[in-house]
């Protein structure tokens, strides 16, 4: 619910791994502009990739001035209705976790940010393991140790760094360095700084004993706020380059798989958030932390929500539309140089590639399909977590075809979450109820059919397509006094539909689960 007399439109911010979004949200209209840039990123001589400072810091900028100049604020223009009829009042941060970069003593931002999939401080994180030990830290972080976190970015910098990391004054993640470019202030939201390997998720705190492994005290990492409480205001220079007021608040909203979370309405203990895209993640809202160390033997995660008081266990798959990516390049892009009608079966040019997977699907009919696909093309994070584990088809048969073989990929995936969810229930005690939906598999209706059919729960599929950016909007809106609170402002978060699902489609699928896919997997493990 707003505010009484509260106007005002609000921006929010998503800096992933592949694109910069910026969304403008009039609340209770939801999303009416959206700004993209692609994220600028550089791959590393011999392994690692890098993001610029100034180059992403500058596709953040264009990204909001352009829903800036949608709600028509530039001086002397008359507002734009459709934006709620008034200048943006508030922005919101939500961004990859991981990724950081060391600031100096004046707060700027020394060599690049190291992305958050950068495998370079593998012998750190192996060094950590041997140090603390994978069941002690994970009692205390909920992560286990591998090189994508910040502790062991911090130990790699040290060791092969030292110049660049005896300036380091601060640390800043990606969402944090976007904030303080904007006010001049460092702080973090918990669902980000729990995702470092140095920060107690229970006591949700900075863990000082971890962070001296690097040389580092608390007092070193961003603030963390609550949710809602902006990081500070924009500094003159900045609001000059956006066409804002200075002092308009900026907020943290979080991790964008959490963000997304709160766009998606997911923050209910007992709620899921499946969020599909290049890589899935799966995620079940707890109201304690989940820190056994079964879930980490069984490749889960546990970490803190974007909302105060709330946690989650989390699991994910690293290629899921990413297999569709491999799918269509693999045998529905036509090769280089190729005339036309030249190239494999239903080869199609470009975008058209995904309608002509579409078109397989529909050809394949309901499922479930007769092969069998295990969908680990990037091994296997959880359940029984196997880097090795490999993409493997069981069952072709002659009279199969793309068409079947486009249907069993995304069966597979379906079956996998299914299992997660399973796991997640057997280890948490909590059983899943609601599971909601976000991301570009979403747009895939046989997709979405194959999860609705295998639940568990009431399966549902949030009405936006950028969950994360609205999520941070929202936040925005309660820093920004547009919401008394978040519980208010999530009233606005976006509207769900279920997917129907046949009872006949729903015993088939279970059918295939239970006694197919499931017995072929576990046979594997053995």
């Amino acid at each position: 619910m707003l505010e009484t007399g509260a106007r005002g439109s609000l921006i929010g911010v998503d800096v992933g791994s592949i694109h910069v979004k910026a969304v403008l949200v009039a609340p209770g209209s939801g999303v009416v502009h959206v700004a993209r840039r692609d994220t600028p990123t550089h791959a590393v001589s011999g392994g690692g990739a890098t993001h610029r400072p100034d180059e992403l810091l500058g596709a953040v900028e264009s990204a909001i001035a352009e829903c800036v100049d949608a709600a028509s604020v530039a001086p002397g223009a008359a507002p734009d209705a459709a934006a709620g009829g008034a200048r943006p009042a508030a922005i919101g941060i939500a961004s990859m976790a991981e990724a950081g970069v060391p600031l100096d003593a004046c707060g700027r931002p020394i060599g690049e940010i190291v992305a958050w999939f950068d495998p370079r401080p593998s012998p750190q994180a192996e060094w950590l393991e041997r140090r603390v030990g994978a069941p002690a830290l994970f009692a205390r972080t909920g992560l286990r140790p591998e090189a994508k976190y910040t502790l062991p970015k911090l130990l790699w910098l040290r060791e092969e760094r030292p110049r660049e990391f005896a300036r380091l004054r601060r640390w800043a993640g990606v969402a944090e360095l976007v904030a303080h470019h904007l006010t001049g202030e460092l702080a973090t939201n918990a669902s980000l700084a729990c995702r470092t390997a140095a920060f107690s998720v229970a006591g949700r705190r900075w863990d000082a004993e971890l962070l001296s492994l690097a040389g580092l005290a608390p007092e070193q990492m961003p603030e963390v706020l609550p949710l809602g409480r902006p990081v500070g205001g924009l500094t003159a220079a900045a609001a000059a380059r956006l066409g804002l007021p200075a002092a308009t608040p900026v907020a943290i909203a979080g991790h964008d798989h959490l963000a997304g979370a709160l766009g998606a309405g997911v923050t209910r203990p007992g709620d899921v958030l499946d969020s599909m895209g290049s890589a899935e993640a799966t995620f079940l809202v707890t109201r304690t932390p989940a820190l056994a160390d079964e879930l980490r033997r069984s490749g889960f995660s546990s970490g803190c929500h974007a909302i105060d008081g709330a946690w989650y266990v989390g699991g994910g798959l690293q290629a899921s539309g990413a297999l569709v990516e491999w799918f269509v390049n693999r045998f529905l892009a036509p090769p280089a140089g190729a005339a036309a009608g030249e190239g494999p079966i239903g080869a199609a040019p470009g975008p058209d590639r995904y309608a002509a997977f579409l078109a397989l699907l529909d050809r394949a009919g309901p499922g479930p399909a007769q092969p069998l696909v295990r969908p680990y093309l990037r091994g296997r994070t959880a359940p029984d977590r196997d880097p090795s584990a490999t993409l493997e088809v069981e069952g072709l048969l002659e009279a199969h075809g793309l068409p079947e073989l486009a249907a069993a990929l995304i069966d597979g995936v379906a079956f996998h979450v299914r299992w997660m969810l399973e796991e997640l229930e057997r280890l948490t005690g909590g059983r899943p109820g609601r599971v909601r939906v976000i991301g570009g598999g979403a747009r895939n209706p046989r997709w979405l059919a194959a999860k609705a059919a295998l639940g568990p729960g009431r399966f549902e599929v949030a009405r936006t397509q950028e969950a994360a950016a609205l999520g941070a909007a929202l936040v925005a809106g309660v820093a920004g006094g547009l919401y008394g609170t978040i519980a208010s402002a999530l009233a606005d978060a976006a509207p769900a539909e279920r997917v129907p699902v046949p009872p006949g489609v729903r015993a088939g699928y279970d059918a295939a689960y239970r006694e197919r896919w499931l017995p072929a997997v576990l046979a594997t493990l053995r």
